[in-house]
């Protein structure tokens, strides 16, 4: 069960960078055509671009690390992270 906790929550961050590289991508395809030497018109296609998708890229975010920050809280390993067990000396 910790191992699927721990993948929504990646998969959460995921999409949220994912969302992230869009939100620039589309500023670039809206501007490639308008842009002149004098004039820059890629910041006005951000600002264009707007609230919505910012809105679900820090949803995402916060909801990926809710998820992995609650199996943190309750000591669960990571499946990356391999447990640590104690070895005795069989020679004392």
């Amino acid at each position: 069960m910790n191992n699927l906790k721990a993948f929504v929550g990646c998969f959460f961050i995921a999409v949220s960078a994912f969302l992230y590289a869009t939100k620039h991508i589309t500023a670039a395809i809206m501007s490639s055509n308008i842009n002149s030497p004098d004039v820059n018109y890629y910041e006005g296609a951000y600002k264009i671009v707007g609230f919505g998708i910012n809105f679900w890229i820090f949803a995402a975010l916060f909801i990926g690390i809710a998820i992995l920050g609650s199996l943190f809280t309750r000591g669960a390993v990571l499946p990356f992270k391999k447990k640590i067990t104690k070895v005795e000396n069989p020679h004392q």
